[in-house]
């Protein structure tokens, strides 16, 4: 069995809705891959201790367990710095590859991959490339129409809780976002080796999942797993963070080729209009207009 390869981490990149969740599960159902759910402390805490120093250490630690859904993750403080501790520490990358992998460990993975899927990732590629210049891209496109309906489905919901997605209800903003949003993947992963990218479709997926997420495997020179297939069958808690299901509880069943062009049911025609003429360029360049 292949080593840990902490330095090669998985990041999905994509637009909010786009299937990103759904993916994530998809690879870490795999034994050796582990994506947790959504956290923030890489993204917010690289400014201030990017530079690293071992004199740190205290202070990363409180505020790695003050950081943004770091507590969804259940770890015990106690035993995270132990284990830290145990370690000795390169750099920021290596300290943040660790706490993916004990967090892996705490769930009884031995895992070779880590990986990460946060939607804010879009706004610091160049991040991401200057902390692991070997990591592997994901990038996972979704029908920005269905996008939208998905966002006008969430807004009509009224969600209260602090995790909830704030995303726009207007036709016209959420056209301009997606298209802004897969602009700006593409122009960064055009700066990446073909070797440690790939690009894949949320319809694709849904219909296929075993052979997309054999192609994406290919590419890490990993074996598919059967147990992939079967995400959805674990205990909810394993899925998602309890709180994080009442916006993401489609996790908790199989993929639905329903949700591919339900906008043509679910939108107006004006609103698919207005969407077609903002996204037009990129509507057409994926496929999903002629």
């Amino acid at each position: 069995m292949k080593r840990f390869v902490w330095d090669q981490p998985i990041f999905i990149l994509g637009n909010p809705r786009s299937g990103t969740s759904l993916l994530r599960l998809v690879l870490h159902s795999h034994d050796s891959i582990s994506i947790p759910p959504e956290s923030h402390f890489f993204l917010w805490l690289e400014e201030k201790y990017g530079v690293w120093n071992d004199d740190y250490f205290s202070s990363y630690i409180k505020d790695l367990f003050n950081s943004t859904k770091f507590e969804t993750w259940n770890i015990s403080k106690y035993e995270l710095i132990k284990f830290l501790k145990s370690e000795k520490i390169e750099n920021y990358s290596h300290l943040t590859s660790l706490i993916y992998y004990f967090y892996s460990k705490k769930n009884n993975k031995e895992i070779v991959y880590w990986g990460d899927k946060n939607s804010l990732w879009k706004d610091k590629l160049h991040r991401i490339n200057y902390f692991y210049p070997n990591a592997f891209f994901i990038n996972i496109i979704r029908d920005g129409r269905d996008i939208a309906c998905s966002y006008k489905s969430l807004d009509e919901k009224k969600l209260e809780h602090k995790y909830a997605p704030k995303l726009p209800n207007q036709i016209a903003v959420i056209a301009q976002d997606w298209k802004t949003n897969i602009k700006s993947i593409e122009r960064f992963l055009d700066t990446i080796s073909t070797d440690n990218k790939i690009t894949i479709y949320y319809e694709d997926l849904v219909r296929n999942l075993e052979m997309t997420t054999k192609k994406i495997l290919g590419k890490l020179n990993m074996e598919f797993e059967n147990s992939q297939l079967f995400y959805y069958k674990n205990q909810p808690s394993e899925i998602e963070p309890f709180e994080f299901l009442i916006w993401k509880e489609k996790l908790l069943n199989p993929p639905d080729i329903k949700n591919i062009g339900k906008f043509n049911n679910e939108l107006t025609e004006m609103e698919i209009e207005t969407f077609n003429k903002i996204a037009n360029t990129e509507l057409k360049k994926h496929g999903y207009l002629c």
